[in-house]
């Protein structure tokens, strides 16, 4: 069941797509739909970054000249990954320095973001190196002790980074930081100033925006736009090769695929062991190695969806009917690396904030998903002396604990979500952007729609309301009949809408029945014909 949330009803003397945007709450709607440039996005960057873009052009300029070690140092996520491959391939493939290495941390060794074990792995390749040059690309604007103990090593230090500035932030000899754009994206930006030709490198921009979950307004909006018309006419050999092994060899690239194809398999061998594969994958240039690196990425990303069932199967043993306000889980056979997907399904599947604890020996590693609503590292942070680790925001977090210490915060937090979070916020509900007729359904309503793309978190694709339409038909369809086929009439056409797992919504619905649909358009062209699906979200009996 879902609250409907309808933003506005349609009027025949306004423009479609303005009235969306406008309800949406975006102002400027000629500013919106314009066709900006990269460039022009990069000229409204703040001052302050692009100053610091020219320190740290210097700062490189100065290490290449002196040939000394450049290190990449970056994520085990899709962002991580791709934004030090961007950087990682442009000293090597396009300045020809043969001095420049990548450290990617790993997750059961380091944990998360620049730690001393990891700097002390680096240096240790480097023994006899009296001066290096690190960048640090998705990390480093909290580490501030950790960049102190390079610096007071005789290394310099070029940080960049996205994440939530702290008011100290580290003395790195540059920061570089918006929290505007992902990691893939500065270090994409840093990559043109220090000279790169390479459009092919946009591509991982655009696939980091979207694993990382921006929002797609503005710069970010216009990155993907680019880096998509890059996937679909000539990707990234490595990207291409990883899109042909999940069964992606035809069609178009589209935010779907970034989120859902790629974003997955790259972060799988991360989730699993480590990320080599995937830094791997996207900096390698042999042929039959990058076939070889896909596969084994796909295999991994098979074992990570068989694992994140095992662990979900365990975890969703709560009844419907008398479900806590937040879902709480521990278990020693979960995995550290999958325990923030199984949080994500079961805040999916309940609505409601999930906790999920993997059991170590001394200790367990907590990920949190939360819902609208419920700020949950507010909530966690009340009981900061109770972990020994504690990071993230508003909408998911993760956490260290001591072992003896679990019971003490699952009683506290399961009285603090029973007394303080409200029933209202663990209601799903749809933003429905129009109320709108039946006969406004046509291609040209969706050619319309279309440019708004590209379609993600922040500029979503438009859902619509119809109601008192009538149903003709009503069949099960799919592998398993989870999914209903709907055949509706409003008095003058027919329309076929498609409801992918909503086979048990059928119940109590019957030829005749009149329904109010909510759905979005997709256009479906078969053997030549063009027809209009709609997509549905939710509907009610009138």
């Amino acid at each position: 069941m879902f609250n409907w949330n309808v933003l506005g009803k349609y009027d025949p003397g306004k423009d479609v797509i303005e009235t969306i945007l406008k309800n949406r709450g975006i102002k400027n709607v000629k500013e919106f739909l314009s066709n900006k440039t990269l460039n022009e996005c990069f000229d409204q960057m703040p001052k302050d970054f692009k100053k610091s873009l020219n320190e740290a052009k210097d700062i490189v300029d100065t290490a290449i000249k002196k040939d000394i070690p450049i290190v990449v140092f970056g994520d085990y996520d899709s962002d991580g990954i791709n934004a030090t491959a961007i950087l990682y391939n442009f000293f090597k493939d396009e300045k020809g320095y043969e001095n420049i290495h990548y450290f990617i941390p790993n997750r059961f060794e380091h944990s998360y973001g620049i730690t001393i074990s990891a700097i002390d792995d680096i240096l240790r390749k480097f023994k006899k190196e009296k001066e290096m040059l690190f960048i640090t690309v998705d990390v480093g604007i909290t580490a501030y002790k950790e960049i102190e103990y390079i610096k007071s090593l005789g290394h310099k230090v070029i940080l960049t980074d996205h994440h939530q500035r702290p008011d100290k932030i580290p003395n790195a000899d540059c920061v570089l930081w918006s929290d505007q754009i992902c990691g893939a994206v500065i270090s994409w930006i840093l990559s043109k100033a220090l000279g790169s030709k390479n459009k092919q490198s946009l591509a991982n921009a655009a696939l980091a925006t979207i694993t990382d979950l921006q929002t797609l307004v503005g710069f970010n909006r216009v990155v993907v736009k680019y880096g998509l018309s890059i996937l679909n006419n000539n990707p990234p050999l490595g990207l291409k090769k990883l899109l042909s092994i999940s069964g992606k060899e035809e069609g178009e690239i589209t935010t779907y695929e970034l989120g859902w194809v790629l974003g997955p398999r790259l972060n799988a061998s991360g989730r699993l062991e480590t990320a080599e594969d995937s830094i791997r994958l996207l900096i390698e240039k042999d042929e039959k190695v990058l076939s070889e690196l896909a596969l084994k990425l796909n295999t991994k990303n098979i074992q990570r969806q068989e694992k994140t069932l095992e662990m979900y199967e365990i975890a969703s043993e709560f009844k419907d009917n008398n479900l806590p306000k937040i879902i709480f889980s521990v278990d020693k056979k979960y995995h550290e690396g999958i325990i923030g997907l199984v949080a994500a399904k079961l805040t999916q599947k309940y609505y409601r904030p999930s906790i999920v604890i993997c059991l170590m020996d001394k200790y367990g590693k907590g990920s949190v998903r939360s819902v609208p609503g419920v700020n949950i590292i507010e909530i966690l942070r009340k009981y900061e002396d109770l972990f020994i680790d504690l990071g993230g925001h508003p909408m998911a977090a993760g956490f260290t604990i001591d072992k003896e210490n679990i019971d003490k915060f699952k009683k506290k937090i399961e009285k603090y979500a029973e007394e303080n979070i409200n029933e209202k916020d663990l209601i799903p509900s749809i933003n429905i952007d129009l109320n709108i007729p039946a006969n406004l359904i046509s291609e040209k309503l969706v050619n319309l729609i279309d440019s708004l793309k590209p379609f993600g978190l922040g500029n979503d694709q438009p859902v619509f309301l119809t109601q008192n339409l009538g149903v003709v038909s009503c069949d099960m369809i799919g592998k398993n009949q989870q999914h209903l086929k709907l055949s509706l009439y409003d008095g003058k056409k027919y329309y076929k809408a498609v409801y992918f797992d909503g086979a048990k919504s059928c119940k109590g619905l019957n030829i005749g029945s009149k329904i109010d649909l909510v759905y979005t358009l997709k256009k479906n062209e078969y053997n030549g014909n063009r027809n209009i699906d709609l997509i549905v979200k939710d509907f009610r009996k009138v």
